[in-house]
């Protein structure tokens, strides 16, 4: 018995030190890479707090003050901005399951002096963005306001602006809609919004460190805000965001806001079904999803459910997410307004899930892409689907065949291929994803889809024989891909466009087949070199990304204008013209380059309207 204690115990010893040991080079690569990335940023500080299984790390980088030499730690106190929403929705949802708020109720019946609208407006359309509630209409003026706010004078700046949108038609972004949110809190419980949420929120979640955001009161570890300007780093501009209060006005900790998602996961504060509906996609009245709950946002990553919520305001940049299959948190905070978060976050996740952000699919055609596009939709929502349910949507049989027929029908038709993944269609495309990943999670772990992607999920699935399947002859070309994504080497996957050498990258996809879709980030780097006035940095990346995405109509349309602008009037027609056929109402329509002209300078508006007229005659 003593020899096999002994056993025991020796074994539990060397577990510990491999365990420590992996720990301790996980946290050295992400060290070596926030430090790099940082000062690639030229970012003052960041902290991070992250918690995955046994996995835990949190710490603080650069300066938290770079007048007097402070130190950033997992401590600093930083705005959260709109990190706030989820705060004001745990409330309002905590009122609901008490009884105190009906969540269909007009939100009248809890602030009596907000003018009533054209429509009624309800605290759960509020909720999910969809109350048609304005944002922000002129933020020269309403985003940099000076002097502190309470409840009514906060409400009174948007409470006579008209609804943009008939309630429960259209999902649109409002702060102003959280705003009312607080002011419903008040109403309901009879206490401030700080004091509801410090009560009732906050302290039960062991949030010591969260509070609302005062620029008199004495704040440990407040750190300052920077912004670039110029190439230099300027104090940020000051701003009372008192105004803000339910949609952006507290400030917290970047382990306050682990604290909170995993209160949140661990079933305190809500109901579980409520927590559960706070973490499900809206529906529009017509049934289609929002990426949005109830205060948070949602979406998949390589097949992953995530929730999340970012945040953006004067002396700061925040971000939180929790990916419930793999019980994982990440919370990070900068005190810099031009930080890219999500930089950090993807490198994160790679180091402690395996996967690198996978990069959507572009193809070397029309019919290609469309058909990239609906296997990327089958793998994003069904394997999301499965990774939060643990279940296939449907194993009905007829249930299924309608669905793969529905995307054989769909494949010449991108509007019918985006309805697939939402309730207005019955889902056929989430349907097969769902089913694809219990049928392959039968057979084994689902791990190497969520780092390999679409192409492999679906080859995979396809060669298990199971039925229904899809038609041979959409396997022969998904193989294809296959094959070609192969010779697509991991770093050209997870390009980070703005370092030295990555349109040499670029270029050598022109002659793939699939490849990683980068078309986003080009168009956003032209744009910004353009900007900068550094117009043949600009048309390097516009003819690059043209070479290696043909198909892509926004930068077939920012090359033209380019080349319009350089005097290449032929040319630049040219372009333009093909990025109208490929998407009439895109980059080239009437309408975007019209808000080209509108949001440029004279001379190139000038430009802009003369290639207006000539492709539309008006």
């Amino acid at each position: 018995m003593r020899v096999r204690a002994f056993s025991l115990f020796l074994s539990l010893v060397v577990s510990f030190a491999v365990f420590a040991q992996n720990q301790a080079a996980k946290i050295r690569e992400l060290e070596t890479f926030f430090e790099r990335e940082m000062k690639s940023q030229q970012m003052p500080a960041i902290s991070v707090a992250v918690k995955h299984g046994d996995f835990t790390w949190s710490r603080g980088f650069g300066l938290a003050d770079v007048d007097n030499d402070v130190r950033a730690t997992e401590q600093s106190s930083y705005r959260m901005a709109s990190v706030t929403k989820p705060m004001t929705a745990v409330a309002i949802l905590k009122l609901a399951d008490e009884g105190k708020i009906d969540l269909d109720a007009e939100v009248q019946t809890y602030v009596p002096y907000f003018p009533k609208k054209a429509k009624p407006v309800t605290v759960r359309q509020l909720l999910s963005h969809m109350g048609g509630i304005s944002h922000y209409k002129n933020y020269d003026k309403e985003g940099r306001i000076k002097d502190p706010k309470n409840t009514r004078e906060a409400i009174a700046i948007f409470e006579d602006f008209d609804l943009i949108n008939e309630p429960g038609t259209a999902y649109n972004y409002s702060s102003y809609g959280y705003n009312l949110l607080g002011a419903v809190i008040e109403g309901a419980s009879g206490k401030s919004y700080a004091e509801y949420l410090t009560e009732n929120v906050w302290k039960p979640l062991g949030m010591t460190s969260t509070r609302m955001d005062d620029p008199r009161a004495l704040i440990p570890h407040r750190v300052t805000g920077y912004v670039l300007e110029r190439g230099q780093l300027k104090r940020s501009e000051y701003v009372d965001i008192s105004s803000r209060f339910g949609g952006g006005g507290t400030r917290s900790t970047v382990i306050d806001m682990v604290r909170f998602l995993e209160g949140l996961a661990a079933g305190k504060i809500l109901k579980t079904a409520t927590r559960d509906q706070a973490w499900t996609m809206a529906q529009t009245r017509d049934r289609h999803y929002v990426h949005y709950g109830y205060g948070f946002g949602l979406y998949s990553r390589n097949g992953r459910y995530v929730v999340a919520h970012g945040g953006s305001q004067q002396e700061t940049r925040t971000s939180m997410s929790y990916l419930a299959d793999a019980k994982l948190y990440i919370a990070l905070a900068s005190n810099f307004e031009n930080a890219d978060l999500g930089r950090f976050e993807s490198k994160i996740l790679e180091v402690l899930l395996g996967d690198p952000a996978m990069p959507g699919l572009r193809g070397s055609n029309v019919d290609d892409d469309r058909a990239l596009a609906a296997l990327t939709s089958i793998y994003d929502n069904g394997l999301a689907y499965y990774s939060r349910n643990r279940r296939a949507m449907t194993t009905d049989p007829r249930e299924l065949q309608a669905a793969f027929t529905y995307l054989a029908t769909s494949l010449d038709d991108p509007a019918k291929i985006d309805e697939g993944a939402h309730p207005a269609s019955g889902e056929p495309l989430t349907k097969i994803g769902s089913y694809i990943a219990a049928t392959l999670a039968s057979k084994g772990s689902l791990d190497a889809y969520h780092r390999e992607g679409p192409l492999r999920f679906i080859s995979d699935f396809a060669a298990s024989g199971s039925t229904p399947n899809f038609d041979e002859s959409f396997v022969r070309r998904v193989q294809g891909w296959q094959n070609a994504w192969n010779g697509v080497t991991p770093a050209m996957r997870t390009l980070n466009l703005s370092e030295p050498g990555s349109l040499a990258e670029i270029e050598k996809l022109a002659g793939i087949s699939v490849k990683p879709d980068y078309v986003g980030e080009l168009l956003g780097l032209g744009e910004a070199a353009a900007l900068d006035q550094d117009m043949a940095k600009a048309t390097r990346i516009a003819t690059a990304g043209v070479a290696a995405y043909p198909t892509s109509p926004s930068l077939h349309g920012f090359l033209g204008i380019l080349q319009l602008l350089a005097g290449d009037h032929e040319g630049g027609m040219k372009h333009l013209r093909k990025s109208l056929e490929l998407e009439p109402t895109g980059y080239a329509s009437a309408r975007n380059l019209e808000r080209i002209a509108n949001s440029t300078p004279e001379a190139v508006a000038t430009v802009v309207r003369k290639a207006k007229q000539e492709l539309h005659g008006n």
